[in-house]
């Protein structure tokens, strides 16, 4: 009688100590039901996130391209609008023509370089993106052809290494160049960090020259002796300062959200 009890108390022990999930346990439906129910919403849950993950880089990719595109157009487009063909300036104009405009000195021309130079590499970072080795040779090559346009023009860049009047732009070019190669090679722009920041930060650049031309601006009109305006080139480089925070940053936003509502 007595080993009887201890067996029953023994088997009762055992059961007790169970896991209702596990198999040989008294399992609960009502459990169990949630349980499945709630992996579901956890499925559904991330495959929405994959899905907007996908669709936002997407979309940031693309806001970059069209980003380094109105950076290289805006900085060969008209800059300095006169009625005169002959006296409108681009950027790429500009930076070479402030260097004889009493009174400009006080913006470094080698400042309206700085869209030439982050575009190619915007360029470079966009071609990090793919896996395939061949399209990004072809981006860094693009990069370092478009950065190479900051070079000084012929003769001048057969002294650039002691020519103190375009040794830095010679030097920052010559960088670039690299740069941009080396970025395109790296396979950088796969990582969503990286993308972003070196986005914003490249994107954000034009804000200098687009504030320098401003300031130069009644100096131009000085020495040319009549008004000049904004050419579409100063608006394009407008339109790529704001469009780089709205699709690098704030187009991240439903990730977020659903990462808050998980």
């Amino acid at each position: 009688m007595a080993a009887g009890v201890s067996a029953s108390a023994l088997s009762s022990f055992v059961n007790s100590g169970r896991r209702s999930d596990l198999p040989g346990g008294n399992s609960n439906p009502n459990v169990k039901l949630c349980r499945l129910n709630t992996g579901t919403t956890k499925l559904t849950t991330l495959t929405t996130i994959t899905t907007i993950t996908t669709r936002t880089l997407a979309l940031q990719q693309a806001g970059l391209f069209a980003v380094a595109l109105l950076l290289l157009l805006g900085h060969l487009m008209p800059w300095a609008a006169h009625k005169t063909a002959a006296l409108t300036l681009s950027a790429h104009e500009l930076a070479t023509f402030t260097n004889y405009t009493p009174g400009a000195g006080i913006f470094l021309n080698e400042w309206f370089y700085l869209p030439l130079w982050a575009a190619a590499l915007l360029f470079a970072l966009f071609a990090s993106v793919t896996p395939s080795l061949a399209y990004r040779v072809m981006g860094g090559l693009l990069g370092a052809g478009i950065a190479s346009l900051g070079l000084p023009g012929y003769p001048q860049v057969l002294t650039a290494f002691s020519n103190a009047d375009v040794q830095l732009q010679f030097f920052i070019s010559l960088a670039t160049m690299l740069a941009a190669v080396a970025l395109a090679l790296s396979g950088l722009g796969r990582r969503p960090g990286v993308r972003t920041v070196l986005g914003l930060v490249l994107g954000l650049l034009p804000a200098v020259p687009l504030a320098g031309y401003l300031a130069i601006k009644p100096f131009i009109e000085q020495l040319y002796r009549d008004p000049v305006g904004l050419g579409l080139g100063w608006w394009l480089m407008l339109a790529a300062l704001l469009l780089t925070p709205c699709l690098v940053v704030i187009v991240r936003w439903p990730i977020r959200r659903v990462d808050a509502s998980y």
